[in-house]
């Protein structure tokens, strides 16, 4: 046992579980922290960069910065208000510590010598003599590397070398325990605080301010930001704390630098222990674009919108007329897959990866995601230039080309292409958004030929996807298996919800595919894989979508309760959830499910506010 996990509160194996995790970020990059106190994973300088702190994904070599208590007897936390600041109070034997985790968001333009990240975590002791616990061992490099930990002054030690370093300020007293590990403890007594700083900065070395009233001004200034950012929201519906929680979350996954919303904020945690099922979600899908945008700017924060639709428009300029899979943060394609052989994979399910191997992959989705997007974001006020719109007819023409063409699908399944139906639909919806935004004048261009090509694909859909031995619209053409993303045709407005053929596919689906009110996405084996993964945490607020559209309110809202009811207690939810055990899998958090909550609950709102309750 190393000289980090020694200092540890009891884990199985030195992990615990994924919901066990709280995010913490400066929409830059994120870190997640367990309910026990321990900093697990730490990507630097952004989301998709390498690691500082990586426990997440190996236990013992991965690295981890520790504060809290031992001996802790009970643990509550919550986010401050509707922040990203999160607020852990532990009760040990000696007493009461409150530890409030935040990272300080980039708040103006001064201070060009400033760390470019900081993480800050303040200790109280609010109750008695609690003793306090701090461990830091850093790993960068996703594990690979035991740094040399050199003293910089009274209760500062720095790691770094060449253009990148970083800082850590204690006011706990630290000593190196072990190689590239600093441990102390200390018995506070009431009203007593702590402080520590750990600061990065690449390049010039940024002047890191002293300790004392800077963390709590710090504190104050980030707050402030989150409070001014949740009054926009606007929505007065069922589950309200819960869409701000999922609105707070996708904005704290987007990279401010560039407007773009990150899939999720970890690479390859399982959706399956035992591995196989690990992949990178650390970049921008562009499947997901149309439900994170409808999310922002349907619920009032247009400038989150608009930035990520000029992101998502000007990032897919190197590719036009063609949409990739996925790009980063600064929009580069230039992805390939890397194993990453220094750290064992989460509980041991390996491989660990760096970077995604579908980028070569042809999802024709993309062009309804991104077409969809820009029609909402005209919805709600927003207009485009005439360059993004001679883009839009660039991505419009592509779909009306290539719809069809087999694809790897919203999936990404593996093996031979086939003629995925939710791909058919999107090409549809991104020539209806296409011509909805010709005729209303947002795009002006002549969509006759769009239109024609548009109802084709319709009818093609039509004579082609219904398979009478399932009873319901199969996944693909010719093919025999269950899709629960084609519950989404009612939200894309290709068939009426009460349509019988769409009443009948979610019955099928919800028979074969539902485990109460979670859903698979397809059943075990259609993707060839040998492993099993859970119910995939969207489909189930799809499939409420549905509902909420054929006008079964209670049904939707019963639904959204029980989905709702699996996030963790800080309300973050993960890709995929255990149908047993109802343990969360998956990377975490995850952009889908909690655009698909903010979807679900907008669905039910405008669907009650247009009175077409089925009774």
């Amino acid at each position: 046992m190393n000289a980090t996990e020694a200092i540890l509160p009891e884990r199985d194996r030195g992990y615990v579980p994924i919901a066990d995790y709280a995010m913490i970020g400066d929409t830059a990059t994120g870190a997640l922290i367990a309910r026990d106190g321990a900093l697990d994973w730490l990507c630097l300088p952004n989301f998709d960069d390498g690691s500082v702190f990586a426990a997440l994904l190996d236990s013992e070599r991965g690295g981890r910065f520790f504060v809290g208590s031992v001996a802790p007897t009970r643990i509550e936390r919550s986010y401050v208000e509707t922040s990203a600041v999160l607020r852990t109070r532990v009760t040990c034997d000696g007493g009461i510590l409150e530890i409030t985790d935040f990272m300080p968001l980039p708040l103006d333009g001064s201070g060009a010598l400033a760390p470019l990240r900081r993480v800050l975590r303040l200790v109280e002791a609010v109750e008695g003599a609690p003793e306090l616990a701090v461990s830091v061992s850093p790993r960068p490099g996703y594990g690979a590397r035991v740094p040399h930990l050199q003293r910089a002054g009274r209760g500062a030690w720095r790691l770094g070398d060449g253009r990148e370093w970083m800082l850590l300020q204690s006011g706990v007293p630290l000593e190196q325990t072990a190689q590239g590990t600093l441990t102390g403890r200390e018995t506070l007594q009431k009203g007593d605080k702590r402080q520590l700083c750990l600061s990065y900065s690449r390049g010039t070395p940024g002047i890191v301010p002293p300790s004392g009233a800077g963390p709590e001004r710090d504190l104050e200034a980030t707050l402030d930001w989150w409070r001014g950012f949740a009054r926009q929201i606007d929505y007065d519906g069922p589950f309200r704390h819960a869409l701000i929680r999922s609105v707070v979350t996708l904005r704290l996954m987007t990279f401010s630098m560039s407007g773009a919303v990150l899939a999720a904020a970890t690479t390859s945690l399982p959706e399956a222990i035992g591995g196989g099922r690990n992949w990178d979600y650390r970049f921008c899908w562009l499947r997901d674009s149309s439900f994170i945008l409808n999310a922002f700017v349907a619920v009032g924060c247009m400038d989150e919108g608009a930035a990520f639709l000029r992101w998502l428009l000007h990032a897919t300029q190197l590719t036009s007329p063609r949409l990739n899979t996925f790009y980063t943060v600064f929009g580069r394609t230039d992805i390939s897959q890397h194993e990453i052989q220094s750290l064992e994979g989460y509980r041991g399910s390996g491989p660990v990866h760096r970077g995604n191997a579908a980028q070569p992959q042809l999802q024709l989705d993309a062009y309804g995601s991104i077409i969809g997007a820009a029609r909402t974001f005209v919805d709600h006020g927003g207009t485009l230039s005439t360059p993004e719109a001679q883009r839009l007819g660039g991505y419009a023409d592509t779909a009306a080309r290539d719809w069809s063409l087999p694809d790897e699908g919203l999936w990404e399944m593996p093996g031979p292409r086939c003629h995925n139906i939710y791909s058919k639909v999107m090409c549809w919806a991104a020539l209806d958004a296409y011509c909805d935004l010709c005729c209303r004048g947002a795009v002006a261009a002549d969509p006759e030929h769009h239109q024609r090509e548009r109802d084709a694909i319709r009818e093609n859909i039509l004579a082609r996807a219904w398979n009478p031995r399932l009873g319901a619209f199969s996944g693909a053409y010719g093919r025999d298996w269950l899709d629960a993303s084609l519950l989404l045709m009612p939200r894309l407005g290709f068939l009426d919800a009460n349509d019988p053929r769409m009443v009948a596919t979610y019955e099928r689906t919800q028979e074969r595919l539902g485990h109460g009110a979670q859903m698979r996405r397809y059943a075990d084996g259609v993707d060839g894989m040998d492993s099993v993964e859970g119910t995939f945490t969207a489909c189930g607020f799809w499939a409420a979508d549905y509902l909420a559209r054929k006008g079964d309110f209670d049904a939707a809202e019963a639904r959204i309760a029980a989905l709702v009811g699996t996030a963790n207690d800080l309300g973050l939810m993960a890709e995929e959830l255990d149908p047993e055990t109802g343990a969360q899998l998956g990377n975490f958090p995850q952009g889908f499910s909690h655009a698909g909550l903010i979807g679900a609950l907008l669905a039910l709102r405008d669907a009650r506010a247009a009175g077409k309750e089925v009774r």
